[in-house]
């Protein structure tokens, strides 16, 4: 398999044309396939002058906390200016895209519509269309494969979190979702090139060292659970950031640790076991306290419905102990950022989860007021709509999958 960084590289001039000064949107987990960096291999390249740099969220290093400001910086080595994208700007400066060529893109989608690395480059295409400034998508795998699922976005819950309109699992590539950005919500405004990934088919599995994207996915098994657990971003419990397992665990001061171990397995979920804990998160939700909590251990991945799982976990917490209780987006501390309000800033007004999920299903399906077959159902026919609408957009075959139908299930 050659990722698109490789493709690219090979013949820049194929996605290029006459450019040749560029900058680079990526950080430093962005590797070549032969385990090289991006950046070193932009740099090295003869036919390329690389003049700036553009970091997502976490910013080059890729270890600032996630929802922290990062504010532009030089690269230490590369001596390049890092011209941040998750700070009071989320969109590139005209200028600083005048001053370049063409803008390359090489950063790794996880397949969560929440997931904001994707959020950062439609927001860089939009801003490219007014300048027509060329931008190169370098393609990648995406981590959670074809599998389609959960809820649509409902417009009035867009956010930077919720941005593109995809179901919350997509099933895409980061190219994918460029060329359907830009030939849906840009009309094709935008001057975008992908540079395609080789001898690679949708499902195939991701090879090579793991290489965390994010601080919060340290591990395959952190990004496999991602989809469940980010849920709890949205709530009064600890996903276990600021531990070593981030995204694999689930806990808080006031939960019975053996009780709770002993009630989720009874739920027999398929894929997945819980072992109780106790631990203390360093950061985020809890920090500093001992949080009583379970392990979610994978035993098939496959198998695993991460958000169905979690969703079914929180219903029983929610019903099992009154502590429990949803976050107010308009409590964090980015809503009283000068950006608050914008659709492409972050949830400042409601409950946090339903702009994580992009609708208030997942939190009526919890919360006892909707039930999971009719949620199940509405999620299938979310999928099966948008595997007709990206069609024309698809690189690889075959298609996504929505979740019910990938080993033929029956709901």
């Amino acid at each position: 398999m050659l990722l698109g960084i490789d493709v690219f590289l090979a013949e820049p001039e194929r996605f290029l044309g006459g450019a040749r000064r560029v900058a680079l949107l990526a950080n430093q987990a962005s590797l070549t396939g032969d385990g090289g960096t991006t950046l070193e291999a932009l740099r090295a390249h003869p036919g390329l002058e690389l003049v700036a740099l553009f970091t997502p969220e976490h910013g080059w290093s890729g270890y600032e906390d996630d929802s922290t400001s990062v504010s532009d910086a030089q690269h230490p080595t590369a001596g390049l200016t890092q011209h941040s994208l998750y700070g009071p700007r989320r969109r590139p400066d005209a200028a600083a895209l005048r001053s370049v060529d063409a803008v390359v893109v090489d950063v790794q989608e996880v397949g969560v519509r929440c997931y904001t690395y994707a959020t950062t480059l439609a927001l860089l295409l939009e801003a490219a269309a007014e300048t027509g400034t060329r931008v190169v998508v370098c393609d990648r795998p995406t981590l959670l494969g074809p599998r389609i699922d959960g809820p649509a976005l409902d417009p009035a819950l867009r956010s930077f979190v919720g941005y593109l309109d995809v179901p919350y699992q997509h099933g895409l590539t980061i190219g994918e979702l460029a060329t359907l950005h830009a030939g849906t919500a840009l009309q094709g405004a935008v001057d975008l090139a992908v540079a395609p990934l080789g001898g690679w088919s949708r499902g195939d599995p991701v090879r090579g060292p793991w290489v965390p994207p994010s601080p919060g996915l340290p591990t395959p098994a952190a990004a496999v659970t991602y989809p469940g657990l980010v849920l709890l971003e949205g709530c009064n419990l600890s996903e276990g950031r600021g531990t070593t397992l981030p995204f694999q665990l689930l806990g808080a001061p006031w939960l019975d640790a053996y009780a709770l171990a002993r009630d989720l397995n009874a739920l027999a979920l398929p894929g997945l076991r819980f072992r109780p804990l106790a631990f203390r998160p360093t950061s985020d939700t809890h920090a500093g306290a001992v949080c009583n909590g379970v392990h979610l251990l994978i035993d098939d991945a496959a198998a695993l419905r991460p958000l169905e799982a979690v969703t079914r976990v929180l219903a029983h917490v929610r019903a099992a102990y009154d502590a429990f209780a949803w976050l107010d987006a308009g409590a964090m501390p980015w809503a009283s950022d000068p950006a608050a309000g914008e659709p492409w800033f972050n949830p400042v007004s409601g409950p946090l989860v339903d702009a994580l999920t992009g609708s208030d299903e997942v939190r009526e399906v919890i919360g006892g007021t909707r039930s999971w077959g009719d949620v199940q159902m509405r999620w299938t026919e979310t999928a099966r709509a948008h595997v007709a609408a990206v069609e024309p957009f698809l690189r690889y075959a075959p298609a996504p999958c929505p979740s019910t139908e990938r080993e033929g299930e029956a709901r």
